[in-house]
């Protein structure tokens, strides 16, 4: 059957859609180019050119759907607009690009839904839905691929005899000649670059290739589990190489050879078994125009245009909230007393790492068998390249790893109980571990989700847009409690958080 051309109603929607689509564009011209540095500078999203191409070729495969539908406006998408621009406004408060990003997608996908209305839009349901993974997602995933990664290694280790003993993210294995290699599960060994191109896939596939529902939802479910278990796969045969090989090799080869080809070869396989279990595809059918009127012109025009004002509402309202550059305050550490010295602190040890801080502490202090180091990271307010959450910071600094065990304790602040949130890190054969919580409007706070909601809050109703991050580290023994103690005393006796005030 012949491709059937699009009839005349076409032609002012799509040249209405096109001028907005460029509104939406430089409106938010910031958040899409922060959205493109992602895919240019991350190993796991660089594969995200590839989807307008993608989504290109699923809106041409719908093409003789299009043409028998007329386009008409559909004035319920002003309120997805309203909604994902509200998200976009909310996300630029709390500093959070994904949710800005996510709100631009949304905006794109009600514009094609005001304007050319609900069975367009129905009918490019899925490149629609598509148009998501244009946002680099799935960050929050990399801790628990991380967790399951280092059990995995740890039961298979145990399962097949070898000397394997974990401590968080953090394997290590006895080869007989040396007491132990130690391997660290790190984010990049998590696998999540291999989880988020064979969903993509795995959609692609279930959509193209496979008509029943049951089908398609397997082949996306199979899409998930593959790539776990060959990051597994490939951890444990990176291990045994080291193991038998006595260190010899293995160490350097895991993310060329076994990240790339590994991974090919699966995907590879992947695409195979579902390009042989394909449904056959149904005959050719005629399909029928649907009898509508077109919108008209006017109406059309002025939908375009209201589209781009009400999107323009949440860009202007971040601008009148922006805080101007003011001078930062200048934080002092605390002065010695009560029997504690402070002493030289020349990096030694523990250094976190927090990007574009207004003013920045750390000092270490002893008394008697004690010895603690505090650090205090200070914004005046929270802009692009100077936020408190962020995934290039880090309580652990270069010097240590992340062990994955975490938890909560509660400090005694000025006579009142507070939750703090504790990590433990190693380095150097040594552990430590860190207390920490984030002030924001001169509250505490512990989790990045609500410290992300609390600035929101603060920029949007005109609350203090200051913020920190207080932590206390301490040589660690395996007792937690004893760990807490010191840094009640601590407390107690400098009272530290004052200088916050």
């Amino acid at each position: 059957m012949r491709p059937m051309p699009l009839n005349q109603a076409w032609a002012v929607p799509v040249g209405v859609f096109a001028a907005a689509l460029i509104g939406v564009v430089v409106l938010f011209w910031p958040t899409l180019a922060a959205m493109e540095q992602t895919w240019r500078v991350s190993d796991s999203y660089q594969h995200t050119y590839v989807v307008p191409f993608v989504i290109a070729y699923l809106v041409w495969e719908n093409r003789d759907r299009l043409a028998a539908l007329t386009p008409q406006v559909a004035p319920s998408g002003f309120v997805f607009l309203f909604l994902a621009g509200l998200g976009w406004l909310l996300g630029d408060a709390a500093n959070v690009q994904v949710v800005q990003q996510l709100a631009v997608v949304g905006i794109l996908q009600s514009l094609v839904l005001i304007i050319f209305g609900w069975r367009v839009a129905l009918t490019l349901w899925f490149p629609l839905a598509f148009l998501i993974f244009l946002v680099p997602l799935g960050e929050a995933l990399i801790p628990t691929l991380q967790q399951w990664t280092a059990g995995f290694l740890v039961l298979s280790g145990e399962f097949i005899g070898l000397p394997v003993a974990t401590d968080g993210y953090i394997i290590q294995v006895a080869d007989g000649s040396q007491p132990y290699h130690f391997f660290h599960v790190a984010k990049e060994c998590s696998g999540i670059r291999y989880l988020t191109v064979m969903f993509q896939i795995g959609l692609l596939a279930s959509y193209l290739l496979f008509q029943s529902w049951p089908r398609r939802v397997g082949a996306v479910a199979f899409a998930l589990l593959v790539p776990i278990v060959a990051n597994w796969l490939r951890a444990l045969g990176i291990v045994l190489i080291v193991y038998h090989t006595e260190g010899r090799h293995g160490q350097d080869v895991d993310h060329i050879i076994y990240g790339f080809w590994f991974f090919l070869f699966v995907l590879l396989i992947y695409v195979g078994i579902c390009w042989r279990m394909a449904d056959s595809l149904p005959a050719a059918r005629q399909i029928t125009s649907v009898s509508q009127e077109p919108a008209k012109k006017g109406r059309t025009l002025m939908a375009g245009m209201l589209a781009v004002i009400l999107a323009a509402l949440a860009p202007a309202y971040a601008a009148y909230t922006e805080v101007s550059p003011g001078k930062a305050a200048e934080l002092k550490a605390p002065p010695a007393a009560a029997g504690w010295r402070q002493m030289a602190y020349r990096g030694l040890d523990w250094h976190p790492v927090f990007r574009g801080t207004d003013s920045e502490v750390i000092a270490r202090y002893t008394k008697g068998a004690d010895k603690l180091d505090l650090y205090v990271a200070y914004y005046d307010y929270q802009r692009q390249g100077a936020e408190l959450i962020n995934s290039e910071n880090d309580l652990a600094g270069d010097r240590w790893q992340h062990t994955g065990i975490e938890g909560t304790v509660n400090l005694d602040i000025a006579g009142q109980d507070r939750t703090f949130a504790y990590i433990r890190i190693v380095g150097r054969g040594r552990a430590r571990i860190v207390f920490y919580a984030y002030w924001i409007d001169d509250q505490l706070a512990i989790g990045s989700l609500n410290a992300k909601l609390m600035a929101a809050k603060a920029r949007l109703l005109g609350g203090d847009q200051a913020s920190a991050v207080f932590a206390i580290s301490t040589d660690y023994d395996g007792d937690v409690d004893a760990a807490r103690q010191a840094a009640q005393l601590f407390l107690d006796d400098l009272s530290p958080m004052d200088m916050l005030k």
